[in-house]
C-alpha cells in the first residue's frame, strides 16, 4: 500500500506545481482584473491549497471542469506530504 500512496503524492506534487504555474498564468493574462485584484490573486499563491480552489470555483476565471477539479491537487500533495511527515502513512 505505501508505494502506491507514495506514487500518489509524487504525481500530486509534480501536478500541484503545474496548477500553481497555471493558476499563476491565468491570473497575469486576465485583462478584466484591475491591477490591484491582479496582484492580490498574486499573493495568494502563498497560500495556494485554499487560494487556488476558491480562484477556480468563484474567482470566475471560467476554467472547464477538469481544470476545476485540478485546483484541488495541490491540497492534496499538501496533506498526503504532512500524513507522511506525522507518520500516518
Amino acid at each position: 500500500m505505501l508505494p502506491f500512496v507514495w506514487a500518489v503524492m509524487v504525481l500530486a506534487v509534480v501536478g500541484g506545481f503545474v496548477m500553481i504555474v497555471a493558476y499563476w498564468l491565468d491570473v497575469q493574462d486576465r485583462p478584466d482584473l484591475t491591477p490591484r485584484a491582479r496582484m492580490g490573486w498574486s499573493a495568494a499563491v502563498l497560500v495556494f491549497p485554499v487560494s487556488i480552489p476558491i480562484y477556480a470555483l468563484v474567482g470566475g476565471p471560467g476554467w472547464p471542469p477538469l481544470l476545476k477539479i485540478g485546483a484541488f491537487v495541490p491540497a492534496l500533495a499538501l496533506v498526503l506530504f504532512l500524513l507522511f511527515v506525522f507518520g500516518v502513512l
